[in-house]
């Protein structure tokens, strides 16, 4: 047998952790194969179908030939439109020139980073946080700063908590409402208080902005609240959740021109743009339509009568507390009293992490560790799937603490 090559990686990978959430997706892939019947409430993706206009834009778009490459950061329409969409959003006014389109949100984000942070900066993002605003911030070189929220806070970020983590090196502060994983939004004047906490400050606010559509409560805007922050604020936002678009990968980037700038300068060596099918689907998704309209609205209301079943069937259970989430499709709820305690078979989980992969070996659950988010003693459910499957699985969940 040949000795086996030694590989040299860079720091930055030997760094990185892998997304949970993909991690436990390839487990339930595993399981599905080997014919076990897993119920998954692990993975962020709307069970819906893309509304069938957007849809009949992208066959479209194949049938005229629209399958060549376009220019760095997307065509020039859809870049108008997303324009369009975000000054109707915000209030202010945007160019297409500040306007990129990139593959899914996720893209968006790590062009950021990339674009805006050097060794030695730091990134503010609060805890809990989606997994990989972590990993990107570390793969720009940047040091992330987790203030951590509090149950009693609802999950969010207090001016307090903010200015005692700004200091001369930070370089980016994230802001995600609604909250992956914990669906928290904020209100007008709690933005409005953080806005406050910058006033003097040069840092770049990221508001990820990508659940706006799946609100439960009235919706503030960080551009609404803050206008005077746009020059210093970058918008993240994509087609994937509003739209059941995720596998289409359509997200974009708005704000000053110059950082949009030096994010298509990155994307023109990287993807260039998000494939051209996608990009005319999307275009008809940003084009003001009643009928996609309606749909959106039809998706969202479908999510808040599953939130209020899934927080009622939890409520159910013993020995667990969960936040009421005002937007997304997530519940975050508090199982520390399920921890270091017999369940069935006399099994012991010492963290969360533990007790995920208890409930999806012994009772083919799936759900994602708050580990994960930056919050031991928590576990995200997506109950972007339908009423039965939220009824069983909480069934299961039940009998495997009994």
């Amino acid at each position: 047998m040949p000795a086996q090559t030694a590989y040299h990686f860079a720091r930055r990978v030997a760094q990185l952790e892998p997304s949970a959430t993909a991690a436990m997706g390839g487990r339930v892939a595993q399981m599905r194969a080997a014919g076990i019947n897993v119920i998954s409430f692990s993975v962020g993706e709307p069970d819906f179908d893309t509304p069938t206009p957007i849809k009949d834009a992208g066959i479209d778009a194949i049938n005229h030939n629209h399958t060549h490459y376009t220019p760095a950061g997307g065509t020039a329409e859809l870049r108008k439109a997303i324009a369009l969409r975000a000054s109707a959003d915000s209030g202010l006014t945007y160019g297409v020139g500040q306007v990129t389109t990139t593959a899914g949100a996720k893209e968006a984000l790590y062009l950021a980073f990339q674009a805006l942070c050097d060794e030695g900066d730091e990134a503010i993002i609060p805890a809990p946080y989606w997994v990989s605003y972590i990993e990107q911030a570390k793969l720009a070189g940047a040091t992330p700063i987790t203030p951590m929220t509090t149950e009693e806070s609802g999950f969010k970020l207090t001016p307090e908590q903010l200015a005692a983590s700004l200091s001369p090196r930070t370089r980016i502060i994230v802001l995600n409402s609604p909250s992956n994983p914990t669906g928290a939004v904020y209100s007008a004047a709690e933005l409005r208080a953080l806005a406050d906490v910058l006033r003097d400050s040069e840092a770049i606010v990221i508001t990820d902005e990508i659940y706006d559509a799946i609100c439960y409560v009235e919706y503030a805007r960080w551009l609404k609240v803050a206008p005077e922050m746009a020059d210093r604020t970058l918008i993240i936002n994509g087609a994937a959740k509003a739209y059941a678009m995720t596998g289409w990968r359509v997200g974009y980037a708005v704000g000053p021109q110059p950082i949009i700038t030096a994010i298509k300068d990155i994307q023109s060596h990287t993807s260039t743009h998000t494939a051209s099918i996608s990009q005319y689907a999307a275009l008809a998704a940003y084009t003001p339509n009643p009928e996609i309209e309606a749909t959106v609205v039809e998706m969202a209301a479908q999510f808040h009568k599953r939130r209020d079943l899934i927080l009622d069937l939890l409520a159910e259970i013993p020995d667990i507390t969960c936040n009421v989430p005002d937007g997304a499709f997530y519940v975050f709820p508090n199982v520390t009293g399920l921890l270091n305690r017999p369940l069935r078979g006399d099994t012991v989980c010492a963290t969360s992490d533990e007790l995920t992969n208890y409930l999806l070996d012994e009772a083919h659950i799936a759900a994602v560790s708050g580990e994960s988010f930056g919050a031991p003693g928590f576990i995200r459910f997506s109950y972007a799937t339908s009423e039965d499957q939220i009824i069983e699985g909480m069934r299961r969940f039940a009998a495997a603490l009994n």
